[in-house]
C-alpha cells in the first residue's frame, strides 16, 4: 500500500512539475503574441453595467466605462432595487456626462434565483445596438478598452470577446486574493487556453453579439445559473462561434473584508469549476506542486530523489509566479509579495479540498444548493431568514 501512495504522489509531483512548464510556455504564448488585426473598426456597443451597493471604488469604475476613446456607445446602468444607494452615484454621473448617451433602469422584476443575471435581463431590452457589454461593477478600465477588445468581431465566426482580469491588494487578505489570480488562476486559464481552447467567459467583460444571446435564448437560460459568465461562453461555443480570449487585462479592485467572506466566496468559485467540469477539478491536483511535493518528500523519508523533486518544483512554481505576475502584469502585490505564493498555495488547496465535498453555497447573504446540472435553488436556511 505504502509503495503504490508513493508512485501515486510521484507521479503527482512529475504532473506538476510538467504543468508549471507547460503554463510557462502558455504564459508566454499569450502574452507575447502581437496580432495584425487592423484598428479602423469601430461598430457601436451597448454595455449593460449590473450594479448592487456601493462597491469600493465605484465612481473611479463606473467612469473608466463612460471615458472611452470610442467613436458610437451607450451604457445601461440596471439597478434592482429602487432604494438602492448606488441610483444617487449613477444619477450624478448622468448629471456630469451629459453628452453621453447613459441611462438607468430600475427594475426589480426576478427571472431566476441568480440576480445579476435578471438585472442584465431588465437592461437588455434598452440595448440600441447589435453588439453587447456586459462587464462587472468592480472592473476598471483604460480609454482603450472597447478600440481593443472589438478588434476579433471583424471575423463573423467570432461571439464573444472576453478578458482576463488582475487584482490589487493592501491588506492580507486582498493581498492573498491579488496573488492567487494573477499566479495561480491566470496561469491555469492560459493552459486550458492552449490545451483546448477558449471555451468558457469572465464576468470581468464579455462582449457578445446580439443575435447569438437571442439564439441562446437570451439571459433566461442562465437565470438559475451559478456560473452565468461561464455558461455564456460554453454554449456559444456549441453553437459554432468562437470565444475569443483578449490580450486586454482589466483591473479588479479588491474591497477590504474578513477572510471569513474570502473563505466562502472561494468555496463557491471552487464547487461551481466543480460542477461546470468536474475531471478538470480534478485535474488541479496537478497545479498543486508544493503541497504533493512536501508529501512525497515525506513518505520518501526525506531521499535525495524527493528533495531534488522539491527544489525543481518550488523553482518553477516561483519562476511560472514572477513570469505572470511581475514581468508579464506587472502586478504590484505579486511584486512586493511574491513570496507569499506558497502561502496562498496551501490555502487554496485546502480550499480545492473542501470545495470537493458539499454542494452548498452562499452568495451574499442568500444560502443556495447547486444541483448537478450547475443550477442554483434557494436553501432552507435562506427561506427561513425572510
Amino acid at each position: 500500500m505504502l509503495n503504490l501512495l508513493w508512485l501515486i504522489f510521484l507521479i503527482l509531483v512529475l504532473g506538476s512539475i510538467f504543468y508549471y512548464l507547460y503554463s510557462i510556455y502558455s504564459a508566454q504564448k499569450f502574452f507575447l503574441f502581437k496580432d495584425n488585426i487592423k484598428w479602423d473598426f469601430y461598430p457601436p456597443i451597448s454595455i449593460l453595467k449590473p450594479l448592487y451597493g456601493l462597491e469600493v471604488n465605484i465612481v473611479e469604475n463606473l467612469t473608466s466605462f463612460i471615458q472611452q476613446n470610442y467613436p458610437s456607445y451607450q451604457i445601461i446602468f440596471c439597478v434592482r432595487e429602487k432604494d438602492d444607494p448606488v441610483i444617487n452615484i449613477v444619477n450624478n454621473l448622468i448629471d456630469n456626462f451629459p453628452n453621453y448617451d447613459l441611462k438607468l433602469v430600475v427594475n426589480n422584476r426576478l427571472i431566476g434565483y441568480n440576480y445579476k443575471v435578471s438585472n442584465l435581463a431588465n437592461g437588455l431590452e434598452f440595448c440600441d445596438y447589435d453588439l453587447i457589454l456586459i462587464a462587472d461593477s468592480d472592473i476598471q478600465v483604460k480609454p482603450d478598452y472597447l478600440a481593443t477588445i472589438i478588434k476579433p468581431f471583424q471575423d463573423e465566426k467570432v461571439g464573444i470577446v472576453t478578458c482576463l482580469y488582475q487584482s490589487l491588494g493592501n491588506s492580507l487578505v486582498s493581498i492573498i486574493e491579488s496573488i492567487g489570480i494573477c499566479c495561480d488562476f491566470i496561469p491555469s486559464v492560459l493552459t486550458a487556453r492552449q490545451l483546448e481552447g477558449v471555451k468558457f467567459a469572465f464576468g470581468s467583460t464579455i462582449l457578445i453579439r446580439k443575435k447569438v444571446l437571442e439564439r441562446l435564448g437570451n439571459f433566461e437560460t442562465i437565470a438559475n445559473s451559478l456560473a452565468d459568465d461561464f455558461l455564456l461562453g460554453n454554449l456559444t461555443t456549441t453553437l459554432g462561434y468562437e470565444v475569443i480570449l483578449s490580450n486586454y487585462i482589466v483591473t479588479h479592485n479588491i474591497e477590504e473584508e474578513t477572510f471569513n467572506n474570502y473563505f466562502l466566496r472561494q468555496i463557491r468559485w471552487f464547487r461551481c469549476i466543480k460542477i461546470q467540469r468536474f475531471k478538470g477539478y480534478l485535474g488541479m491536483i496537478f497545479t498543486q506542486g508544493l503541497i504533493n511535493s512536501i508529501i512525497f518528500m515525506v513518505m520518501s523519508k526525506f531521499s535525495l530523489l524527493s528533495l531534488l523533486l522539491l527544489l525543481i518544483t518550488f523553482s518553477l512554481r516561483l519562476i511560472l509566479g514572477y513570469l505572470v505576475g511581475v514581468k508579464y502584469l506587472k502586478n504590484e502585490t505579486c511584486t512586493q509579495y511574491l513570496g507569499l505564493v506558497f502561502f496562498v498555495d496551501i490555502i487554496r488547496f485546502f480550499i480545492w479540498l473542501i470545495g470537493l465535498f458539499g454542494n452548498k453555497i452562499q452568495w451574499k447573504d442568500n444560502h443556495f444548493i447547486l444541483d448537478k446540472n450547475g443550477q442554483i435553488s434557494e436553501s432552507l436556511k435562506s427561506k427561513s431568514n425572510k
